[in-house]
This record gives C-alpha cells, sequence and structure tokens, in this order.
C-alpha cells in the first residue's frame, strides 16, 4: 500500500467552477514528488486576493505553468507509476473531502473528455482519506483542526504555507503524527480501515 500527500492551489474556493493553479504530491513510501503551476483554463485571471494568499501570480503562472492538459497527464502518469509498483494507493489532502478530492474527479472528468482513459482503472480503486476528519477523530475535544492548528500542535514548520508543495510537506509531518495515534487506538491503519473508521 502507497500513501500520497496531496495538495491543489485554486484559482477560488467554489469547488466546481474555480480552476487548480498548483500541484504538490508527496508519496510517503518512496519521498518522490510532482510539483507544477498550471495554467487555468479560464481566461479572468487570478483575483488580488488569491495571489495575496498563495502569492501566486498571472505572470507567474504565464512564465512558469504548464497548460492544463500536460500538468494533469502529467500527475495523472505520477499516480499511475506509484499505482502499478504497489497495486494500491491511498490518497491523503486536509479538507480533501469538501475541497481537493472533488477537484481531483473534476480534472479526472477533463482528461476523460480529451480521451484518456487509461487512468480509470487506477482512479477506481483509489482510496481517499481526509486528514482533517482523522485529526478530529483523533483529537475530539479540540475546537479547530486546520492546517495551522495542526501544525502548533504537533510543532511543524510550514516553510511555504498555502503553496502546494509547502502544505504537502507539512501534512506529511502531521499525517505521521496522526498515523501514530491511530494505531494506539486500531491494529490496522490501512487506507481501507481509515475510510471505513472515518466514513461511517
Amino acid at each position: 500500500m502507497a500513501t500520497i500527500i496531496y495538495d491543489f492551489e485554486t484559482s477560488g474556493l467554489n469547488v466546481y467552477k474555480e480552476d487548480v493553479i498548483e500541484i504538490g504530491a508527496k508519496c510517503i513510501e518512496t519521498g518522490l514528488t510532482y510539483s507544477t503551476l498550471v495554467i487555468p483554463l479560464s481566461k479572468k485571471g487570478l483575483s488580488s486576493k488569491i495571489t495575496e494568499i498563495t502569492g501566486i501570480t498571472n505572470e507567474l503562472l504565464k512564465t512558469d505553468g504548464k497548460k492544463t492538459l500536460q500538468a494533469f497527464l502529467e500527475f495523472f502518469n505520477y499516480l499511475q507509476d506509484v499505482y502499478d509498483q504497489y497495486n494500491d494507493i491511498t490518497l491523503v489532502a486536509h479538507n480533501g473531502l469538501s475541497f481537493d478530492d472533488i477537484f481531483l474527479r473534476r480534472m479526472l472528468r477533463y482528461v476523460q473528455g480529451e480521451g484518456y482513459t487509461e487512468f480509470d482503472e487506477m482512479f477506481s480503486k483509489i482510496i481517499y482519506v481526509d486528514s482533517l476528519m482523522l485529526s478530529r477523530y483523533i483529537h475530539h475535544s479540540r475546537r479547530y483542526h486546520s492546517m495551522k492548528d495542526m501544525c502548533a500542535l504537533y510543532n511543524v514548520t510550514n516553510e511555504s504555507a498555502h503553496r502546494a508543495m509547502g502544505d504537502v510537506d507539512a501534512l506529511a509531518e502531521i499525517w505521521s503524527h496522526l498515523v501514530n495515534h491511530f494505531k494506539q487506538l486500531h491494529a490496522d491503519c490501512s487506507g481501507t480501515h481509515l475510510k471505513y473508521i472515518l466514513y461511517l
């Protein structure tokens, strides 16, 4: 089983209308990462608020961003390589259930619409786990469970908050702590069991 921590930066918070502008991912087992800026499909450009939060500018996307299809295919090939090696992937994102996982499914539909269906089998078997829900399960007496709060709890330094790889690296550390806590309660900490416990 392989666990991949992933994070998207996006052009806004509406999961059904906005675009992915940055992808970050890290495989816990191998340490292999994938990271890229993505030129959004929308031509409206980033708002000043998104630039203020992420530090990503329209100019940066134009100079360093990859076209949408290229970026998505590269990311999916990265996932496929891990899947082929381990025959199993658990994808972990903080607040993934309400945010990142939805963007990822939209990305898959976009790629399928462009005629690429070779990732369908892998995606049918991927297990999604929201680390926010695991945090709430482990630390049920705490009121706040944001990335910032979890970083403070576990003394994790996020070198680049609100940038995809910065958040991925921080979450990888947080995830290690959460899983260690979970192991004290359950012998099985596989993605399948985590999903069973958290999504009842």
